[in-house]
């Protein structure tokens, strides 16, 4: 059988009870939504990402929006078929105890906000090591980094976010001032591996530069500048 036929199957097993039955052409068509596809036809002509490549994911990001969107147009679901939420939680639990994925699932209804307040985080060393040159050129000690922008891009190959923000600190007071915040950008890129969903290791590329725009006094205008005449 297949991974599709699996979760559906799954899912019937799960939600049919006495005379409230989730059809197998429903069933069918929320597992392709979870894995990213309009429809259940979609997923099936998929070639270049096919789900059977699923155990080599380090990545999963069940489509969430597309799920609550898709059961929106089917008719006839069960009353008391649980929703988006719920079911993407049902599908990543049986993907990881039937061994078809070993790697981490972001439950997520926006990207953005999970990379911002949870994936940077957790991968703040990461990026610190990468600014570790321009950390150099000041006097200053960092740990905190502060997001201001998460934005995303889509490719037929991958999932690029591009995160833009400042790593802040303190400057050494026994040391000259020479800046205590660096502008930083970092791309974190999610190749593609199964589905539309499942991707390889995140790659991360930080780089940044001292920002200095509070670092030096602004020169004094001209009639400042020059004494007054006795």
């Amino acid at each position: 059988m297949t991974i599709q036929k699996d979760c559906a199957d799954h899912l019937r097993s799960t939600y049919t009870t006495g005379s409230s039955k989730l059809r197998a052409g429903h069933a069918h068509e929320i597992v392709a939504s979870y894995f990213g596809y309009g429809t259940a036809a979609a997923l099936q002509a998929e070639s270049a990402y096919p789900l059977a490549a699923l155990d080599e994911a380090s990545v999963l990001i069940p489509a969430i929006p597309l799920m609550e969107q898709r059961m929106q147009q089917l008719k006839g679901l069960p009353t008391n078929l649980p929703g988006a939420d719920e079911l993407a939680k049902r599908l990543s639990a049986y993907l990881v105890q039937h061994n078809h994925f070993s790697g981490q699932v972001w439950h997520t209804h926006k990207l953005e906000e999970f990379i911002e307040e949870e994936f940077i985080q957790d991968h703040s060393l990461a990026i610190m090591d990468d600014l570790s040159g321009e950390m150099a050129e000041t006097n200053a000690y960092f740990d905190e980094l502060y997001v201001e922008q998460v934005t995303i891009s889509e490719a037929p190959e991958s999932v690029v976010a591009t995160v833009s923000g400042h790593l802040n600190g303190e400057n050494d007071p026994d040391k000259p001032f020479s800046g205590d915040s660096i502008a930083f950008t970092t791309t974190v890129t999610l190749e593609r591996v199964a589905g539309r969903t499942a991707f390889l290791s995140p790659e991360l590329d930080s780089g940044g530069t001292v920002d200095d725009k509070d670092y030096y006094d602004p020169e004094p205008p001209d009639d400042e500048a020059k004494p007054s005449s006795p």
